[in-house]
């Protein structure tokens, strides 16, 4: 009788835990950032090559930082309380900065301040979401790519719209719509030397294309060196001259690995040759030239492809290919975040599978002591609940969103795995009594 005050009792505190987690694991931040210190993946170099200004983490919030070029006198330039600031950039005279704002929706909204951070100015509002920006060579506009916030927060597949390429007057505010393709993405945005076309990647089916637009015709083209360029293109900057392309490509040696590895690579645009820079074995990304083009300054993310990412500041010499690290004197982490981080571990996949594999066995083994005739109840109520998920998951898929339907498919094959625990459990559980009946 003891006994199976025990095994109610263990069977009530384990359903309680289980809905416990099951509802933390629900309501629970999702996001790998919210406790994260570190280098955000943006920075820009100042036209007289004595700043950096960048994105930091604190404790999972997000603010633009400045630090001389050797990564000492760091400071921070700008403060939110309800918006991540990231993607900083120097107008060409350095007098100026642009970042973004991200809001608690994922939104982004351009803002150009003074290149201390003050004075500053929205430029946008929370009906555009900016994805990337740049100041124009005279630093009297803005380029940016933009999409209408409502379009940008629907799923896949649910709108026809897209990105283009936009222009903003900072004095006035005028903001001019100069392409009207719907672009599924447009990435890497920069301005030519000459001012007179505007830089970024465009995916077509197939491969990523540098692309030109033309601020004197409108037109859209493939931009210099374009085809000189492998398929597998990322990150790609001009030297200042605009003889050299410094980009970040997938390494030979891990095309055969199931890990794609990105490094530095350099395209001579007079001979057509393309110089690899860096054997890192990681992902590098944000190359920028310094204004002599004997050195670049890039970002590397050491947890590629974990999250959150941690990038460090690098500079190569181009002559030597040395590489420099450059140690930004940075804040530390201000909270342990222990209650938090200990909720986390207990709300998560893994914790909910284990507490419902050992309540199907707490209840399998009550039954097969006490009614075993209904010991594969358990067994079999979790196999109609795995293929009652696996269907919702097709029905999900097809008429609210695929991506909820995927992850509705993978909850169905992580309760197959757990029944097919509980199923040899039983069946061990059963053999053992019948032996040590006999």
């Amino acid at each position: 009788m003891k006994n199976k005050r025990i095994l109610i009792s263990l069977i009530s505190v384990t359903f309680l835990l289980l809905a416990a987690s099951i509802v933390l694991s629900i309501l629970r931040d999702d996001d790998p950032y919210r406790y994260f210190t570190g280098m955000g993946s943006s920075f820009d170099l100042s036209p007289n090559e004595e700043h950096y200004v960048f994105s930091y983490f604190v404790d999972g919030k997000e603010d633009i930082y400045r630090s001389t070029s050797e990564g000492t006198d760091v400071e921070k330039l700008t403060e939110s309380a309800s918006e991540n600031l990231h993607s900083p950039r120097y107008s060409n005279d350095g007098k100026k900065i642009l970042y973004l704002a991200e809001n608690a929706e994922g939104i982004n909204s351009l803002i150009v301040a003074s290149q201390n951070g003050k004075e500053q100015e929205i430029l946008t509002n929370a009906t555009t979401h900016v994805s990337e920006a740049v100041f124009s060579n005279t630093g009297e506009e803005i380029y940016f790519f933009g999409t209408a916030a409502e379009d940008f927060k629907k799923a896949e597949g649910e709108t026809t719209e897209g990105f283009d390429l936009f222009v903003v007057d900072i004095v006035s505010k005028e903001i001019k719509q100069l392409t009207n393709q719907d672009h599924f993405t447009m990435n890497y945005l920069s301005v030519s030397p000459d001012g007179k076309e505007i830089y970024y990647s465009l995916f077509d089916g197939n491969r990523e294309v540098v692309t030109a637009f033309s601020l004197e015709d409108g037109s859209e083209k493939e931009a210099p060196g374009s085809t000189l360029l492998p398929d597998d293109t990322y990150s790609f900057r001009y030297s200042p001259d605009g003889k050299r392309i410094a980009y970040t490509s997938i390494s030979k040696e891990s095309l055969d690995s199931s890990l794609f590895k990105y490094e530095l690579f350099l395209l001579d645009l007079e001979n057509g040759q393309s110089k690899r820079l860096t054997n890192l074995h990681s992902s590098v990304v944000s190359p920028e030239f310094f204004k002599d083009q004997t050195q670049i300054a890039f970002l590397e993310n050491a947890n590629w492809p974990q999250d959150p990412a941690e990038h460090t500041l690098k500079v190569i010499d181009l002559e030597t290919e040395k590489i420099q690290s450059i140690e930004l004197e940075l804040p530390h982490e201000g909270s342990s975040h222990l209650l938090s981080k200990s909720i986390d571990i207990f709300a998560n996949g893994s914790t909910v599978a284990i507490l419902y594999v050992i309540l199907l066995g707490l209840i399998s083994t009550y039954l097969s002591f006490y009614h075993s005739r209904r010991r594969y109840y358990p067994s079999i109520a979790s196999v109609l609940l795995t293929v009652l998920v696996f269907i919702s998951s097709f029905i999900v898929a097809m008429v609210v969103d695929p991506w909820y339907g995927i992850a509705l498919g993978m909850l169905a094959a992580a309760l197959f795995g757990c029944t097919l625990i509980v199923v040899g459990y039983t069946f061990a559980l059963t053999f053992f009594l019948k032996r040590r009946n006999t």
